[in-house]
């Protein structure tokens, strides 16, 4: 099937249009005129099903827009097309009008063809018949995966665990073996949006911040080398934006967006820890920029590693018996959950600060919970020290690439709860634990508080209030109002799909958004809440239904907190950032926590029912749920509205995967 399949489809289904196209009746008779960026074919009346538009001589993307006359129409304006002179397909346009054509008026855009003497235009020419081995191969793909993943599957019957609860040499090869193929996805993706940021460094982009914050360190400070117009020193309030705006009209000076701002000098407010890991070694070690996608590539592998990781310690003690299937639909939903994909398909500044955070989030979870492994099967044995410092010195690093996730490192209190209670911390014979856990975060702490002293001469002022964005932070009120709309938008509004290529659309984009709420909110371009992105994850509303099970498994509180902390990072995201689709991975990374947990007990539950169908039923659910999670997750990054998109930052690609899929134009 795996073969055949994507055979039969290459040959029957994405080859339509050529066969289509040989019971086409050729067109003969007609005249074409150019002149200036229009074609004009007319003389003609008869039935036109497709129409060639070629360019020889050029290898630019023509967009254009045809118009047509036909027995039910006079000047029928269709929708503006493109042809790609890299794909054969794109240049045969299929149409459908009512009767016979009279004529076809062909609009090109005069930026693009001012003269379009040289386009070459013919009626109903028969499409080349074409095998594309990607396609071929991506079908192969998809297949296996529906094989794989399909409720009747062997992956459903072959116990991830042993008898000794240990994973089988068997399994750890199928488990690399998903392991790699999630990485290359990740790397594909970064790959696809990667671009040289050298235009932005040279010109004190944003982009290049972490760069130049290097650079700073190296030079032995700790402010940003560049001066900042005179007028925001002069200014009432240099953080008022349409001032600033008004003021560079008036002297010519432009200001640095997105930096911050402080007694007449420039600084970054972003966490330094991406700065010390990747940049200043980088910078130290060739005098060069880094691009941003670097560091997001390295540090999204690492993520994903310990995501099978985290999810393997989670199963293995709670749902021993789990089969590998489950167990890779979890991590898939663990992964796409967090958001954390985002940051592939936008490998930009941003997205360095987002994936270390949930790397190194990830990755203090994951020994934490290991860390008590022995003593949740006896409770006689000790902790594991070399983990719980493994796990603060992470969690600390989290904090020092963005700060607000400081809010995580007390998970440490629910996490132990019951070690707590033994006296296994915060008493004389759990003293070690006690330093293994609190001295990372205090020393990681320490070091972070004096940079803001450096930078800001307070140890708690982090410099976001001082960022010169579009919204003044220094005064900017809590507004309960924008609560609900925040709320609504960031978590349940639905997908926008639209009739053209890539179908999904951003609710806001960057050249419309209105909403009833009458004051500032700031929007960047959005396609759906985290909750329509990533449906599996509602099952959180099963928590409360849970308590006995979860308290069973010590992980109760955990869940409550985790899911109460990102209620608060909610509401600080919406009223101090507005509604942009990165700041889900705030709140995303607590909220697939608890989800996975509580699947855990759902598919646990359904497997020792008595009801013959319950884990068939439950099974079904968990593959169609998780496969809408990732297909949302990954269809996005296709979407046209949001900044550097893919058509921006790899047209080829893009136009190479639109016309693979819409073979059938």
């Amino acid at each position: 099937m795996i073969l055949i399949i994507p055979l039969i489809a290459e040959i029957f289904i994405f080859n339509f249009r050529f066969w289509e196209s040989l019971t086409f009746k050729k067109v003969t008779g007609y005249s074409v005129t150019r002149e200036a960026n229009a074609v004009t074919v007319s003389g003609m009346d008869a039935p036109v099903k497709n129409v060639l538009i070629d360019r020889p001589d050029s290898d630019e993307v023509l967009h254009l827009q045809m118009i047509l006359s036909d027995e039910a129409n006079t000047d029928l304006e269709l929708s503006v097309t493109e042809i790609v002179p890299s794909v054969e397909e794109s240049k045969y346009i299929r149409i459908y009008p009512d009767g016979n054509v009279r004529e076809i008026k062909i609009l090109f855009d005069v930026t693009e063809c001012p003269d379009a003497s040289e386009v070459n235009v013919e009626l109903n020419s028969a499409r080349p018949f074409s095998i594309h081995v990607f396609r071929v191969l991506l079908i192969a793909v998809l297949v296996a995966l529906v094989l794989l993943f399909r409720p009747g599957s062997l992956l459903y019957k072959m116990p991830l665990c042993g008898e000794n609860k240990r994973i089988s040499d068997r399994n750890k090869i199928y488990v690399l073996l998903a392991l790699a193929s999630l990485i290359c996805l990740w790397m594909l993706i970064v790959y696809a949006f990667n671009y040289d940021i050298t235009a932005h460094y040279k010109a004190g982009h944003i982009e290049a911040i972490y760069t130049y914050q290097a650079e700073s360190i190296l030079n032995g400070h700790v402010w940003l080398d560049f001066t900042p117009p005179k007028y925001l020193s002069e200014m009432a309030n240099p953080y008022d934006y349409n001032e600033r705006l008004r003021l560079v009209k008036e002297t010519g000076e432009s200001f640095k967006l997105d930096f911050a701002f402080f007694n007449g000098k420039y600084y970054s407010y972003y966490g330094i820890v991406p700065t010390l890991l990747f940049y200043v070694p980088y910078v130290a070690m060739t005098g060069l920029h880094l691009n941003n996608s670097v560091p997001v590539l390295l540090m999204g592998v690492v993520f994903i590693l310990f995501s099978f990781l985290l999810i393997y310690k989670l199963v293995r003690r709670y749902y021993p018996e789990i089969s590998l299937g489950i167990y890779f639909l979890l991590v898939l939903v663990f992964t796409f959950g967090t958001g954390a994909f985002y940051c592939a398909q936008t490998p930009h500044v941003y997205s360095v600060a987002f994936i270390s955070v949930v790397m190194f989030t990830v990755i203090a979870l994951y020994n934490w919970i290991s860390a008590s492994d022995k003593h949740f099967e006896d409770s006689r044995l000790p902790l594991s020290k070399a983990r719980l410092l493994a796990g603060a010195i992470a969690m600390g690093l989290a904090i020092g690439s963005r700060p607000v996730f400081g809010l995580y490192a007390f998970l440490a209190f629910p996490l132990f709860y019951s070690e707590i209670r033994d006296k296994l911390f915060f008493s004389k014979k759990g003293i070690a634990n006690t330093i293994c856990v609190i001295a990372p975060l205090l020393l990681i702490g320490s070091a972070l508080l004096y940079f803001n002293k450096l930078r800001f001469g307070s140890f708690f002022d982090f410099g976001n209030t001082y960022n010169l964005s579009e919204m003044d932070l220094q005064n900017r009120h809590f507004g309960i109002r924008r609560l609900w709309l925040g709320f609504f938008e960031y978590l349940f509004q639905p997908l926008k799909i639209g009739g053209r290529f890539p179908y999904i659309e951003s609710v806001f984009n960057y050249r419309s958004h209105s909403t009833d709420y009458m004051g500032y909110m700031f929007f960047d371009p959005v396609y759906g809440g985290y909750f329509a992105l990533c449906p599996i994850c509602l099952c959180v509303v099963f928590l409360r239904k849970f308590r006995k099970e979860l308290s069973g498994m010590k992980m109760y509180w955990t869940s409550v907190a985790a899911l109460v902390f990102a209620a608060v990072l909610l509401v600080l995201d919406i009223e101090m950032t507005g509604i942009t689709l990165r700041y889900q991975m705030d709140f995303g990374l607590p909220v697939v926590l608890t989800a996975v947990l509580i699947l855990i007990l759902l598919m646990r539950k359904a497997e020792d029912s008595s009801y013959k169908n319950a884990f068939k039923t439950a099974l079904i659910l968990l593959i169609v749920l998780t496969g809408i999670t990732v297909f949302n997750n990954l269809l996005i990054m296709l979407g046209d509205n949001k900044q550097w998109a893919l058509i921006t930052t790899n047209p080829k690609m893009y136009y190479s995967i639109k016309y693979l899929l819409l073979a059938l134009r």
